[in-house]
């Protein structure tokens, strides 16, 4: 008998890519070779049997399996490739082939995607077999076709996804893994529109299939009857997904597959379909949540979903985010002030402002309806006789006054997800950072996350960790807009700009309502501001500011700033004469120092120095030991100097690596400390900027603290080049 195998090439055996990271470092940045794991498929093609059908899942490389094999063999080639709209066209593919056959040479005949393939043809390429010297190769994709029972017969290889524990969320797709690789390694626009043409580019029955598996998720069991299929029908085109590596049998391997799939649907259609899986459900006895889910998806509710009743009770056990979907569909559907207080109760932990929005037309006397107007400033309305002590904690956060006496720990203790969580802010500043473990990780209330934000910047503030502080307070910000800090926008703003004025940079402008200035946060939020405009060298900013909050030292060292030294003092020995507390008396002589010349300004900086070092502000401690340092650098102590040079640096809260000097000064400081390490003296500096000699003083304190020196002969030369 007649060899009928086709001469094999001389380097037949594929030779396995080695995995190499790439794109960054990415998991799924392997250089996989299509035809890796092809190695015993291709033999087959090539020196198998006489007749053989490749299949395989969709995207597994069939095409790439012939094409490896046609660059392989020696024989003949002759080639055609079956398409839909021709399947009707008798003979069609045959006429393709017979042309160009041979009888007496080895001939490798290939046909791709003989599932569209005429009846005609297929029975022709049957009838080859008897040609020894034939070999006859078709492909066929993994749907189902009217030519599976001629074709039985034959020599099936089956062409499965590659190793799908190693290849994430292609799940060893090879076509996945290409468009992987393309999008440098992350599910990009390139990986989600190849899925959708794997899925779409099969027919509209897996298409339907898949769609009706995004919509239901793990309830696959429902497939059937969402998609008005038999039951086997259904199950056999999931599995035509999952023998391609794209679901597992209860979910999408892809991330976002979902939404790919449904948006590529129009609207009407996903409408629909989430609606029936909401009636399916519903009639099933799934959870309310499962069922409310579809409904929201599907914008529509009515008694055969279960009604707007289902989504109250759906919302009671939701996260706040989706609990607030829920009534807000439900408030849609019937517009009754009962839905509006839930509804503004839900948004209030994710969007005070839409909360507001929401609650301020209720007349209903609830506590959450007196919080949202409290929030917007308003403190007209008379709290309830008998309020609660988490009422009073959510008054006491905005006005500093409370309602009743309250316990702090025991609000703490009881809390739970319906807490106001201004509420839980309070409660925390007042009993301590020991409670911080009051706010779990896997917390879902974004305004309970920018309010211990906020408070978590207060505690680092205090604390003397100034880069901390402005980390909490820039986080805080970002969590929520303005509008939906509303009046207690103060409280972040404020650490943020006393953060940023110590750092010497500038803040980026900030929209603060006019709910913030009949707050408690109004005139601390003044103070703030006025730090940072004197930090930043713009002292009559500074001095409205501090006018406005009648801020005594603050005023006294704006004069200073502008040169006026008497009022200044006049200023500073009123506030030592009314001062009670050690912070405050340690902060005006370490200003009242400045203005003093000889002996009272060593003796004023070293009572100061005690005096903030009993209070615990290690900020303001950090400056009247940069100020003693100073003097005692000119009074020629220059081993002293250096040690309160250093020590001020520490106390500052300032970072304690090493940076170059331009990272950690303000653009007036860099301007003023190049001038200095050039040998420009203090008068010429000022007269070189614009400013006073007085403000050359007060940015050359700020930067020998910074830079933990003791005066202008240790400034870096670096400064030269900035």
């Amino acid at each position: 008998m007649a060899d009928r195998r086709v001469p094999e090439h001389p380097d037949q055996r594929l030779t396995r890519s080695v995995p190499r990271r790439s794109n960054g470092g990415s998991r799924w940045g392997t250089d996989s070779h299509p035809l890796l794991e092809r190695d015993s498929a291709l033999r087959a093609v090539l020196s198998g049997p006489p007749q053989v059908v490749v299949s395989g899942g969709l995207g597994c490389g069939r095409t790439a399996l012939l094409r490896a094999a046609l660059e392989r063999t020696t024989a003949q080639v002759v080639a055609a490739t079956a398409v839909r709209s021709e399947r009707t066209v008798a003979h069609g593919v045959a006429h393709q082939l017979a042309p160009h056959l041979s009888r007496s040479r080895p001939t490798l005949v290939v046909v791709d995607d003989v599932q569209h393939a005429d009846p005609e043809s297929v029975g022709f390429l049957v009838w080859l077999r008897r040609f020894p010297n034939m070999r006859v190769v078709v492909t066929h994709a993994a749907t189902d076709s009217p030519h599976r029972a001629e074709l039985s017969t034959w020599a099936q290889v089956w062409l499965r996804p590659l190793a799908a524990e190693s290849h994430g969320p292609s799940g060893g797709n090879p076509a996945l893994l290409a468009a992987l690789r393309e999008d440098g390694g992350q599910v990009g626009p390139v990986t989600r529109r190849t899925f959708l043409d794997l899925v779409r580019g099969n027919g509209p029955a897996l298409f339907e299939v898949a769609c009706g598996l995004a919509v239901l998720g793990p309830r696959s069991a429902l497939l059937g009857r969402l998609t008005d299929r038999h039951p086997q029908a259904a199950t056999a085109l999931t599995a035509v997904l999952t023998d391609s590596g794209l679901h597992d049998g209860t979910r999408f391997r892809l991330p976002g597959a979902e939404e790919v799939l449904l948006g590529a649907l129009a609207p009407a259609e996903a409408v629909a379909l989430h609606r029936r899986a909401a009636e399916l459900l519903h009639d099933l006895g799934a959870p309310d949540a499962e069922v409310a889910e579809h409904c929201v998806a599907a914008h529509s509710v009515d008694a055969s979903t279960g009604g707007i009743s289902l989504l109250r009770r759906a919302a009671r056990t939701a996260t706040p985010a989706f609990a607030a979907e829920c009534l807000r569909l439900a408030l849609r559907n019937r517009d009754d002030e009962a839905l509006r207080v839930e509804l503004g109760r839900a948004q209030w932990h994710t969007d005070p402002a839409a909360a507001v929005r929401t609650l301020l037309p209720c007349t209903a006397d609830d506590p959450v309806v007196l919080r949202a107007r409290w929030w917007q400033g308003d403190f007209s309305p008379a709290p309830p006789t008998r309020p609660t002590p988490e009422l009073s904690l959510c008054h006491e956060f905005l006005t500093g006054r409370p309602l009743l006496p309250v316990d702090p720990e025991a609000v703490l203790r009881r809390r739970g997800p319906d807490t106001a969580p201004e509420a839980v802010a309070q409660a925390l500043r007042l009993a301590g950072p020991r409670h911080w473990r009051t706010a779990p990780a896997d917390e879902t209330s974004a305004t309970l996350l920018a309010l211990l934000d906020a408070v978590r910047a207060e505690d680092r503030w205090h604390r003397g960790d100034v880069v901390a502080a402005a980390e909490a307070a820039e986080s805080a910000l970002s969590r929520l807009g303005p509008d939906g800090w509303g009046a207690a926008l103060g409280l972040p703003l404020r650490f943020a700009l006393l953060a940023d004025a110590a750092l010497g940079r500038e803040s980026g402008p900030r929209p603060v309502p006019d709910a913030v200035s009949r707050s408690v946060f109004w005139l601390p939020y003044l103070r703030a501001r006025g730090r940072h405009h004197l930090a930043l060298g713009r002292p009559h900013a500074a001095l409205d500011d501090f006018t406005a909050c009648a801020d005594r030292l603050g005023a006294a060292e704006a004069r200073i700033a502008l040169g006026q030294p008497g009022k200044a003092t006049a200023l500073l020995e009123e506030e030592i004469t009314a001062a009670t507390d050690p912070r405050t008396t340690g902060i005006a002589l370490r200003l009242l120092a400045g203005v003093s010349a000889g002996a009272d300004r060593t003796r004023l900086l070293r009572d100061a120095v005690r005096r903030l070092e009993h209070a615990g502000d290690h900020l303001e401690l950090s400056r009247a030991l940069a100020d003693l340092g100073h003097d005692r650098h000119q009074r020629g102590a220059l081993r002293e100097a250096r040690l309160l040079g250093r020590r001020a640096r520490r106390e500052s809260g300032l970072p304690c690596e090493p940076v170059a000097a331009p990272a950690v000064l303000s653009a007036a400081e860099r301007k003023v400390a190049a001038l200095a390490s050039a040998g420009h003296s203090n008068r010429e500096i000022a007269r070189r900027l614009y400013v006073t000699v007085s403000t050359v003083e007060q940015h050359l304190t700020r930067v020998y603290r910074k830079l933990g020196i003791a005066g202008r002969e240790d400034l870096p030369r670096e400064l030269l080049t900035t």
